[in-house]
């Protein structure tokens, strides 16, 4: 299982939220440092906030830096074929649809067709048991494991899935919702966001074949350090 440590932009600082509020931002550092010092992991997760909650890419130039320094992957406020290709073009390694991959599946499709599979993540977001987009604020009535499957049915095979409930929370994965996913479809390799605090959680995730976990709260606690997460 890899690991992928976490950076969530607002602002220009990295802050980290409470089950994606915006009024719990607590900022936890500068971006580029943040970058350096996680330089061990194999890909960084980075988030734009602002993106996310204003419905497009907020912080480009920061991104295109985070990309020149390290392996990136990206997500918040990605809407459009343009953003795709700017994000790729500035070698940001994989991009995450969340909002755009489920009200637009010709977009994704588009995505998958020109870039490849291996590189478009879909962020299938879960709170009270149902799909959440924009930023977490709105849900689509419709159960994950059954969205999971008709992503896989559109050539997606890599979901990051992030139980709001339990983000920036430090209480542990939902490892039923995570479940849920996997077993949707035997084609989709899960990456596991949300409540890690601990190197056990981590252990339990592998132990229930997660592809990757992203680790972003627990790091900046003092819980475990990138190294212990990446050796355990």
């Amino acid at each position: 299982m890899l690991i992928f440590p976490a950076i969530d932009l607002m602002g220009g600082q990295a802050v980290r939220l409470e089950k994606g509020a915006r009024d719990s931002r607590r900022i936890v550092g500068t971006p580029l440092e943040l970058v350096d010092k996680f330089e061990r992991g194999p890909l960084i997760h980075v988030v734009d906030l602002d993106g996310a909650f204003a419905g497009s890419i907020q912080q480009w130039a920061l991104i295109e830096q985070l990309a020149a320094r390290h392996a990136i992957q990206v997500g918040g406020g990605v809407r459009s074929a343009d953003d795709l290709k700017r994000l790729f073009d500035a070698d940001v390694n994989r991009v995450v649809l969340g909002t755009a991959a489920m009200r637009d599946p010709g977009l994704l499709a588009h995505a998958i067709k020109s870039w490849g599979a291996a590189r478009i993540v879909v962020a299938l977001d879960v709170k009270d048991g149902a799909v959440a987009v924009a930023g977490w604020v709105e849900k689509i009535d419709v159960r994950p494991s059954a969205a999971a499957k008709s992503l896989a049915d559109l050539g997606v095979r890599n979901i990051l899935c992030t139980a709001v409930h339990r983000d920036g929370m430090l209480e542990g994965p939902d490892v039923a919702i995570l479940n849920e996913m996997r077993f949707a479809d035997a084609r989709l390799s899960i990456i596991a966001s949300g409540g890690v605090s601990s190197l056990d959680d981590l252990r339990t995730l592998r132990e229930n074949k997660m592809a990757a976990a992203i680790v972003g709260k627990a790091l900046y606690a003092g819980r475990f350090t990138l190294d212990e997460a990446l050796s355990c």
